[in-house]
């Protein structure tokens, strides 16, 4: 998801993966699930199966460790800042974990499409020594959006395939 909040001289640019669940419907389908491999396991070593217990509850907890770290990864963002000296980035997900600065004079985004058609296309902040990508956790359209704020708000953006429109 891409959210643009231009002011004056400044422009906000705040990325997030978009996210069809909060944690508590994560945790609604942990515990669902949790129940119906469990009743059949349950169910299996009232047969005899009694070796499937282990093996469930290994399932189960795999499964709630994955849904949790899922769940973990939507919270993060990246919020750039554009001002007339400088681009500030930052990204984590409750409070800042990582923060890089460029000078915005000689700064260009660079936007890779792939020869292939099925392949994201992949957009980077560059200076002539230091280049940072932002925005891999997005799809086609938010990508696309992202490129077309970052040159409305007045960064020069670079193609690999610029013959094309």
């Amino acid at each position: 998801m891409v959210v643009t909040d231009s002011k004056s001289d400044e422009t906000v640019i705040t990325l997030s993966p978009n996210r069809s669940a909060t944690w508590q419907h994560t945790k609604i389908v942990i515990c669902v699930m949790v129940a119906v491999v469990m009743i059949i396991a349950i169910a299996w070593s009232f047969v005899g199966a009694w070796v499937v217990l282990p093996f469930a509850g290994l399932e189960v907890g795999l499964f709630a460790l994955l849904m949790y770290k899922v769940s973990k990864f939507t919270h993060s963002k990246q919020v750039i800042s554009i001002y007339p000296q400088k681009v500030v980035i930052e990204w984590g997900r409750k409070t800042v974990e990582k923060r890089d600065e460029f000078n915005r004079h000689d700064l260009y985004v660079y936007y890779y499409e792939a020869d292939e058609g099925w392949h994201l296309p992949r957009i980077s902040l560059s200076q002539a020594k230091h280049k940072l990508e932002i925005g891999n956790f997005l799809n086609l359209e938010d990508r696309q959006q992202l490129k077309a704020d970052l040159e409305h708000a007045g960064l020069m953006v670079c193609r690999n395939k610029w013959w094309q429109s």
